[in-house]
């Protein structure tokens, strides 16, 4: 089914917002909070309409508000956020939708560059508007970024061993049960990248307001969260199609999809939920301690599996 991947990134920004409605709500449910409602009860008609759109109506807003650019900001400031985009967009053509993507030979390197490139954009339009909170914000993705890309590189590219290929669409299965090791790291990985606490220090709200993104507004901030929105969609649906995949083709294929989807999406938010945030130096020393520890035996345990086992 590749011939109609795309429509890929259409599903990924409508999944995507159910996605982020379900991390709001988890996290205010552990929280004893009551979060974004899914029936309006009717006493409530007239003052909360949220329900499930509740992150769509969100960046509806922020689109709808005018745009302010810093004195000191350059042309990257505003080409950042584009181009972020651009890539999040082009990554969900690689990433498989009950069996829908482009299925390129080449797919998962491809697919490293594009979530790389994404996030070096977000860093180079937040460091452009010549905030210090930016800075600061861009210096610990980057520590983050160079202590993670590695063990999650090592995690996915296990698989390749395995299956020997570099096709996302060749290398789908249940392989939490034959490479739990490249499992654990990839999951990690993806903690990470979409700052999820402890990770969500480079944009620590009670330190550096909002990092990277403090200076944004208006279209550009939309643009950044309609970003995050396909990011959340594109890394979760990865790790459910690396690793909780049972082949299955029809309408069955597209239940074990989003049911792979909505299990890693939950474990997310009761990781986000339970846990506090690192500090930047407790943070890359971790990674650098045990999910590259793992990414390692991930490595062996799949060459293991494919020449000696």
């Amino acid at each position: 089914m590749t011939g109609i991947f795309w429509i890929n990134p259409v599903i990924a920004l409508c999944t995507g917002i159910f996605l982020s409605f379900l991390l709001r709500k988890l996290n205010a449910r552990i929280q004893s909070r009551r979060g974004p409602v899914i029936r309006v009860p009717p006493a409530w008609r007239d003052i909360n309409r949220t329900k499930i759109l509740q992150p769509l109506y969100d960046i509806l807003k922020l689109f709808s508000k005018s745009t302010f650019i810093p004195e000191k900001a350059s042309p990257f400031f505003i080409m950042g956020p584009v181009m972020a985009l651009v890539c999040a967009v082009l990554a969900t053509f690689f990433v498989p939708i009950a069996g829908i993507s482009f299925d390129y030979s080449f797919g998962l390197v491809v697919l490293f560059y594009l979530l790389m490139g994404e996030i070096l954009c977000v860093i180079v339009g937040g460091v452009a508007s010549g905030s210090l909170f930016a800075v600061i914000g861009g210096v610990r993705e980057i520590e983050l970024m160079l202590t993670n890309e590695i063990p999650f590189i090592l995690g996915t590219f296990a698989l390749a061993i395995s299956y020997n290929t570099l096709s996302v669409s060749e290398m789908m299965g249940f392989n939490l049960v034959t490479n739990p090791f490249a499992a654990i790291v990839v999951f990690l990985s993806i903690l990470v990248k979409l700052h999820i606490k402890p990770f969500d220090i480079s944009d620590a709200e009670s330190e550096i307001v909002s990092g990277l993104t403090t200076e944004y507004s208006g279209k550009l901030l939309g643009t950044l969260e309609v970003t995050k929105l396909m990011m959340i969609f594109v890394l979760v649906a990865l790790f459910a199609d690396l690793f909780l995949w049972v082949p299955s083709s029809g309408i069955i294929a597209w239940l074990v999809f989003f049911a792979g989807v909505g299990f890693t999406t939950v474990l997310i938010g009761l990781v986000h939920s339970l846990f506090g945030r690192f500090r930047i130096d407790q943070a890359t020393w971790w990674l650098l301690k045990v999910p590259l520890v793992i990414s390692v035996f991930a490595v062996v345990w799949a060459a293991m599996w494919r020449y000696v086992l």
